[in-house]
């Protein structure tokens, strides 16, 4: 826990009042967890060792007076104006408690039908998801996360198309994913394809065909990884609570299909602490995983709900989400390729095993301090079983805390075993995956090579790999070293699908996991893709095909070949002031501002019309004076090649750096923001501003941008299409 970027994660979302360190947070949640002194070590040991991690509100709330622990709700959204505000309302709350929601807007009614308590006409479902957005831009979860919401509507509501375009323009609806659920009827006419049958009918009467939808859902996945898809079948098909009704929405990364009002705590074990020579250690993993449950089952009965029906319903069914990070690692260590069949048995036997032992546990809870409220008509009563929990096990996204364990996310692959990261005060270096690097240096020692010689075929290797994002194409490495240590991008689609559904025969809920495609893949690529899931029995999935996503800066140096579109020259005119010459004097304004880490002179001149065109930058405490002098002469360039100023203010003004948020005295979320403030200043002749008139704004995220906290590219994976950031722990979906 000694890594810089951890402590900033920890200190940004995790650390309460008084406390400094990993161990702080972990006693204050086990203290208010165990219920005996025995029980409150198991938790706390569990916990330091990195073995198991709770969702983040709980990391962050429990033993507080907020008190929310769960991770994902589920709103229903009802068709009338109130009941519409009542989850607008609803959700607010929860977001500002910590949670993310899940609503399915299918139960409104679609645009243009008669609303006869106003005469007038509905709006339809898309019109209402713009209301919940912005509701969701201006609430900042407990100040430590963002709110995160997922959209869902039936593929037989007549807004169907509408729905499934409305993001494919970058930025709308950036507090959103969007998925479409589908039904095995419709999945079948597509199968067979009859793309010509009638569908439904829109509002206005037209006749949509299976084709027209099919074809929408996509090319929103081919262009830009939205709509995800969910089926609605095999989700109810294994609803532990059919008496309670249909489910018919899921959290925002869609691997918990819920009831409305449902809520559910997760939990996931780190698979590579139970790695020994000759396999798994079953026996301590059989052991993590029942204090899992007990642990997760606890955290229901101390949550402190945000409304009183969320209380209600979590505790009518109990339901909790155990599952699993860490996977690849653990595979990597044991030399079990990802995308084969012996790694997808293995993760069969492994998730069987800890499903398998979570029932067992619940069993014993059950008759302990008894069944869930809604257990008489359960799947569990139908087949005479006294259980404590109605569903005890998922596979959630576990961005930050695998970070903060120092793993592989979630069953996702290794993303790139190399890249960049920046220290607390803006220094970069390449990280190394530990296993990778060990696994290197052995093959390169079995070669042959030592001293001098196998340093550089190590560091050949590790500049490759960062470059790159693969050692596929390495010639003198083993074809046994590169089928182990292939990347999330090497995988090819069909193994990312089979992976998934290798993990669903054993999961009860479902599972966040994203299928990456290479930017080549077609579109009938994400046909069949989408087809093979179905058969393969998940209950949802989201797909992302690798640069897709126009916004996207993607964590290595090298991306895929662009389109020739995209890299056509620019007219001539856009550099219209690229032959500027500096005349001898020019006139300057120059500031004093204080940023997150040192006092900033920074000077802008301007020409006689007002325009920026140079800017110089100098630091007066901890800042880097060269970084500063770099930034100032890229600035100037800019501004003389014909960069509007305007740009860089806007830019500068999405940079967040930890300093810069923790110092109240900063004028500015990062130095880049105070200088761009600077240029605005000089630009518009106003007057030179202080820290109580300046406005400081925490950046909005927008769906394919770098991180807007820290402005590291952000990682597309987990089920989550808005991005997680693997430097400071942000989660566009958490």
């Amino acid at each position: 826990m000694a890594d810089s970027v951890v402590d900033s994660i920890l200190a940004a979302r995790y650390y309460r009042k008084g406390e400094t360190s990993f161990e702080d947070v972990c006693r204050r949640v086990a203290n208010a967890l165990g219920e005996t002194p025995e029980e409150t070590k198991e938790y706390f040991d569990s916990m330091m060792s990195l073995s198991f991690l709770p969702n983040s509100p709980t990391l962050m709330n429990a033993g507080t007076a907020l008190g929310q622990l769960s991770a994902c709700f589920t709103l229903p959204v009802n068709d009338s104006l109130t009941e519409i505000f009542d989850a607008v309302r609803w959700g607010a709350i929860i977001h500002q408690s910590g949670g993310g929601t899940g609503y399915n807007f299918s139960h409104l009614r679609p645009e243009g039908s008669p609303v006869r308590s106003t005469d007038g006409v509905a709006s339809g479902p898309v019109s209402f998801m713009r209301v919940f957005n912005a509701a969701t831009d201006v609430i900042k979860q407990g100040g430590r996360r963002r709110g995160a919401n997922m959209g869902i509507l039936n593929v037989w509501h007549p807004d169907i198309m509408k729905f499934i375009k409305s993001k494919a323009k970058e930025g709308d609806f950036s507090n959103f994913n969007i998925s479409v659920m589908v039904s095995d009827e419709f999945m079948k006419l597509v199968e067979a394809k009859q793309f010509d049958s009638v569908w439904l009918k829109s509002a206005d009467g037209k006749d949509i065909t299976v084709k027209e939808i099919w074809d929408g859902i996509i090319e929103g996945v081919w262009k830009n990884g939205e709509p995800g898809i969910l089926f609605y079948d095999t989700i109810n098909s294994k609803n532990p609570t059919p008496q309670l009704g249909d489910i018919d929405t899921t959290n925002p990364c869609g691997e918990q299909p819920l009831l409305p009002f449902e809520s559910c705590v997760l939990g996931s074990i780190n698979l590579s602490k139970f790695v020994r020579a000759d396999g798994i250690n079953y026996d301590a993993l059989d052991k993590i995983t029942r204090m899992s449950i007990r642990f997760l089952d606890a955290v229901i009965t101390k949550n402190v709900f945000p409304i009183a029906e969320i209380k209600e319903a979590t505790n009518r069914t109990r339901k909790v989400g155990l599952g699993l990070m860490g996977v690849h690692d653990a595979m990597l260590m044991l030399r079990i390729p990802y995308d084969s069949e012996a790694g997808r048995n293995f993760c069969m036997e492994v998730m069987k095993r800890i499903n398998d032992v979570a029932v067992e546990e619940s069993m014993r809870l059950g008759k302990e301090k008894g069944t869930f409220p809604a257990y008489e008509g359960s799947v569990w009563d139908k087949n005479g079983i006294i259980i404590r929990n109605a569903a005890m096990t998922t596979i959630a996204p576990t961005g930050t805390i695998s970070l903060l364990a120092g793993c592989s996310s979630g069953i996702e692959p290794v993303f790139s075993y190399a890249y960049t990261r920046r220290n607390t005060v803006g220094k970069t270096f390449i990280m190394v995956h530990p296993y990778f690097e060990a696994e290197l240096k052995r093959v390169i020692a079995e070669m042959g090579f030592v001293g001098a010689e196998a340093e550089a075929k190590r560091d050949e290797v590790i500049n490759h790999v960062h470059e790159t994002g693969t050692v596929q194409d390495v010639a003198w490495l083993s074809d046994a070293f590169k089928a182990v240590f292939k990347t999330a991008l090497d995988i090819g689609w069909k193994d990312h699908v089979l992976m998934q559904g290798a993990f669903q025969k054993y999961v009860h809920a479902s599972i966040s996991k994203t299928i990456n495609m290479p930017f080549s893949a077609t579109k009938d690529d994400v046909s069949n893709a989408v087809i093979l899931a179905w058969k393969e029995g998940v209950k949802g999935m989201t797909l992302y095909r690798t640069g897709s996503r126009e916004d996207v800066v993607l964590a290595l140096e090298k991306t895929e070949e662009k389109k020739v579109e995209e890299i056509k020259p620019e007219p001539k005119d856009v550099c219209a002031l690229s032959t500027f010459t500096r005349p001898r004097e020019m006139t300057g304004r120059t500031f004093l501002a204080q940023s997150g880490c040192c006092r900033l002179y920074i000077t802008v001149n301007t020409t006689p019309e007002g325009r920026p065109m140079e800017v110089f930058i100098r630091t007066v405490g901890a800042g880097c004076e060269a970084s500063s002098n770099a930034l100032g002469r890229s600035i100037s360039t800019g501004l003389q090649n014909g960069v509007p100023y305007e740009k860089f203010v806007k830019q500068f003004g999405k940079v967040h750096c930890v300093s810069a948020v923790k110092n109240k005295n900063s004028e500015g979320m990062s130095c880049a923001d105070v200088v761009g403030k600077c240029i605005e200043l000089a630009a518009t002749n106003k007057a030179i501003a202080t820290l109580d008139n300046w406005s400081i704004e925490p950046a909005k995220e927008k769906k394919g941008r770098p991180c807007p906290e820290c402005g590291e590219p952000l990682d597309f994976g987990e089920g989550c299409s808005q991005g997680i950031c693997k430097h400071c722990g942000w989660s566009g979906c958490s």
